[in-house]
C-alpha cells in the first residue's frame, strides 16, 4: 500500500536534489511530476530508478518506433487497428506481425523509459509527490540505473539545451543545407540521416520536430550538431510572433472560460485559458480547468463535427496549400490525409495530444481545406 511521503514543486526543489534524496535513501516508491497536462513518473527501487512514464504523445512506444526507422506510420495504423481488436499490447503485435524482434522492442522500451526521465531535466514548473512503496504496473519493463549516471546525462542535456537555443532561439527557425555533404560516419546512421534529410529550406524547426516524431530535445541536438559541423545553416526564418499580454488578469480570464464551457464553447474556452497560461505561472484551479475544457472539446468534436470514422479528403491539390499559411499541426496532419485512413487513424500515428490534433483539423475543415465522408462512400 503507498502513502504519500514528500511533496513541492521544482521551484522549491531542485529535479538532482530530488533524485539524490531518493537515491541517498534507497527509497522505494514512485515520484509522480505534473506540469500543465503532463504527467510523468519514475519508480524507484532501494535507490535505484528501476523505470518511468507518461503521457507525453511523443515518449509512447509507437512514436519511438517511427522515429527510430524501425516502422512505417502504415503498419503502426495497421497495428493500432488490430490492437483495438484484440486488446494485445502493440509491442508484441510488432513482434508478431514480423516487424521487430522481441529484444528490440525490449531495447526500445529501455531507451523509452531514460528519454522519459532525461526530458524532465528541462522542465522548469512542476509539482512532484513521492508515493512511497508504490511500484509500476507489472507489465512494465524495468530498467536498473544508478541516480548518479542520470544527474550526468541529465545535467548534460541541461547545459546542451542553453547551447541549442542560443542557435536555434525559437521553433520558427528554418533550415537549409549547406554544399558540404554528409560523411559516412552520420549518414550511416538513421535517425540523423533523417533529421537531415527532413530539412529543404521551407520546413520550420517545429515542422521537423513533428515529421521526425521524436522529442524536441533530440530533433534539435541533432540538428545543432549539423549546423555547428558546417553541414546545415540557419536561414532568416519564419517571424516568431510576439506573446501579447492578456488585457485581463488570469482569474477574470478563468471566470470566462468557466461561462463558455457552462455555454458548450469548450474551445472558446481553450484560447482564453491558453492566453491566462502565459502570465498565470503555476495554478492549480486553471490547469484543473483546461483539463475538464479538453474533455469537453473533444466528447464533443467526436460526437458532432469530427466524427473518428469518417474519412478526411482534401478539397485542393497538396501543392496548392503551401500558400495556405499553415501551422506546423496541420501542415503535419494534411499531409498524411491520403483518402483511405480515417480520422482516428491519424490521430493514433500523430506526435500531436488528441486534442491537439482535433483543433487542428477543425480548422482545416473550417477554412475549407478537408472535407470528411464515409468510408463506404469513398470506396465506392
Amino acid at each position: 500500500m503507498s502513502t504519500k511521503g514528500l511533496t513541492g514543486s521544482l521551484k522549491t526543489m531542485s529535479l538532482p536534489d530530488l533524485l539524490q534524496w531518493a537515491g541517498s535513501g534507497r527509497k522505494t516508491g514512485t515520484l509522480s511530476l505534473k506540469s500543465g497536462p503532463l504527467h510523468k513518473k519514475i519508480y524507484f527501487q532501494h535507490g535505484a530508478i528501476i523505470g518511468s512514464s507518461s503521457n507525453d504523445t511523443r515518449e509512447y512506444l509507437g512514436q519511438f518506433m517511427l522515429s527510430e526507422g524501425i516502422i512505417t506510420e502504415q503498419q503502426l495504423k495497421d497495428a493500432f487497428d488490430l490492437q483495438a481488436q484484440t486488446k494485445v499490447m502493440l509491442g508484441r503485435i510488432l513482434v508478431k506481425k514480423g516487424l521487430v524482434s522481441e529484444g528490440k522492442v525490449g531495447e526500445i522500451l529501455r531507451l523509452k523509459a531514460e528519454e522519459t526521465i532525461y526530458s524532465l531535466f528541462l522542465w522548469t514548473e512542476s509539482d512532484f509527490a513521492f508515493l512511497e512503496n508504490e511500484l509500476p504496473p507489472g507489465d512494465q519493463v524495468l530498467i536498473s540505473i544508478k541516480v548518479e549516471d542520470v544527474l550526468m546525462e541529465g545535467l548534460r542535456r541541461y547545459d546542451t539545451s542553453k547551447k541549442i537555443r542560443q542557435a536555434l532561439p525559437h521553433n520558427g527557425v528554418v533550415l537549409k543545407k549547406t554544399a558540404k555533404p554528409l560523411p559516412p560516419d552520420i549518414a550511416s546512421k538513421v535517425f540523423p540521416k533523417r533529421i537531415h534529410d527532413l530539412v529543404d529550406g521551407r520546413r520550420t524547426l517545429a515542422d521537423i520536430i513533428l515529421e521526425a516524431h521524436a522529442s524536441e530535445y533530440n530533433v534539435c541536438q541533432v540538428l545543432y550538431v549539423l549546423v555547428q559541423k558546417g553541414y546545415l545553416e540557419v536561414g532568416k526564418g519564419a517571424a516568431l510572433a510576439a506573446a501579447r499580454a492578456p488585457a485581463d488578469t488570469p482569474q477574470a480570464l478563468m471566470e470566462a472560460a468557466k461561462e463558455l464551457i457552462k455555454s458548450g464553447d469548450s474551445e472558446g474556452a481553450l484560447v482564453i485559458l491558453e492566453k491566462a497560461r502565459r502570465t498565470a505561472g503555476k495554478n492549480p484551479e486553471m490547469n484543473a480547468l483546461i483539463q475538464v475544457a479538453e474533455e469537453h472539446f473533444i466528447d464533443k468534436a467526436y460526437r458532432h463535427y469530427l466524427p473518428p470514422k469518417k474519412i478526411p479528403v482534401l478539397k485542393k491539390p497538396l501543392e496548392s496549400l503551401m500558400s495556405q499559411d499553415l501551422s506546423p499541426e496541420e501542415g503535419f496532419l494534411v499531409s498524411r490525409v491520403n483518402g483511405s485512413w480515417d480520422l482516428r487513424s491519424i490521430i493514433s500515428i500523430s506526435p500531436l495530444r488528441e486534442v491537439d490534433a482535433l483543433r487542428a483539423f477543425k480548422k482545416l475543415r473550417e477554412r475549407g481545406i478537408i472535407d470528411l465522408v464515409e468510408a463506404q462512400a469513398r470506396s465506392a
